[in-house]
This record gives C-alpha cells, sequence and structure tokens, in this order.
C-alpha cells in the first residue's frame, strides 16, 4: 500500500513551463524590486536582498534552468526558501496558485528528461489539465555551490559595511 497523503504545492512559472514545490518549503513571497550586487558572492549569485534584517541570496531560477534566455521580465518575484545552506530567494517568472495535489499522483521523471541539470526534478505531478513540474529546493544549488555559500560572508554586518 503507497504512503498517500495529500501535499499543498505553490505553482509558478519560470520561462515556458510551470513548476511546484511544497508550500512548506518557502517562507514567504516577495515582488522582486531589484538586487544588490556583492564583488565577493559566488558566481552563481544574482545579488542580495535585506528582509527582516537577513540576507538573502538571490537565485535566478531562469539561469539555473534555462541558461541563455531572455531575462527580462515585467514583474519577478521572489520565493524565499530554506536550504541546507541557509535562507535563499528564488527569482521566478510568476507565482501562479496553491494546488492541493495526493502524493500518489506524482510519477517518476524519466532519465532522457531529466538532463544536466536533473537532479532538480523530482517528480511529474498531472493535476486536471496541467501538468507541473516538482522541483527539489535542496538541488537548486550544487553541494560544492552550498559550500561556497556558506564560506561566503554575507551576513548585513560584512555586507553594510562594505
Amino acid at each position: 500500500m503507497s504512503d498517500r497523503r495529500e501535499l499543498r504545492l505553490i505553482t509558478f512559472r519560470v520561462g515556458p513551463e510551470t513548476f511546484v514545490l511544497d508550500i512548506m518549503a518557502v517562507r514567504q513571497i516577495v515582488p522582486y524590486a531589484g538586487s544588490t550586487s556583492v564583488p565577493t558572492a559566488p558566481e552563481f549569485i544574482e545579488g542580495i536582498i535585506v528582509l527582516r534584517n537577513e540576507v538573502i541570496p538571490i537565485v535566478d531560477l531562469r539561469d539555473r534552468l534555462y541558461p541563455g534566455m531572455d531575462r527580462r521580465l515585467a514583474e519577478p518575484l521572489v520565493l524565499i526558501t530554506h536550504t541546507s545552506a541557509g535562507f535563499i530567494g528564488l527569482k521566478v517568472d510568476e507565482v501562479r496558485r496553491i494546488v492541493n495535489v495526493n502524493s500518489d499522483a506524482f510519477l517518476t521523471p524519466p532519465d532522457i528528461i531529466r538532463g544536466i541539470r536533473g537532479e532538480l526534478l523530482i517528480a511529474v505531478v498531472p493535476h486536471g489539465e496541467e501538468i507541473y513540474l516538482l522541483i527539489d529546493v535542496e538541488n537548486v544549488l550544487t553541494e560544492p555551490e552550498k559550500q561556497q555559500l556558506r564560506e561566503a560572508d554575507l551576513s548585513v554586518e560584512s555586507v553594510t559595511a562594505r
């Protein structure tokens, strides 16, 4: 018997596709009003924002998922999530809605569609007429990138002193 449970998933668009995350992985959603570049930050960090006196590194999911795609977005949003490297902000094109899905509806993606960043894709989630791609927030950054982020001094005190 399967371990069936209902999950609340937040749906969001990056480029041409709609992705989902477990709503419990998202701390907050904020409008993207730009970020501050930090010269010593790792290359994969677009910049930082300060939210509730906490420095949040921003990762542009469009760059991670679709390298080379046009980056101009009308009104992107940032999903504040927590990973083993701390809080990160995921810049997305649009947040759509929250859906309830039974975990037994999740389908394992075939290896052939997983691609070079395939570790991000956990499942294909059919829901009504839609097909969502469930990503693993823990794998947005590789282990070496997480280590770089842990070692980067992006504290409020450090960043404001620069």
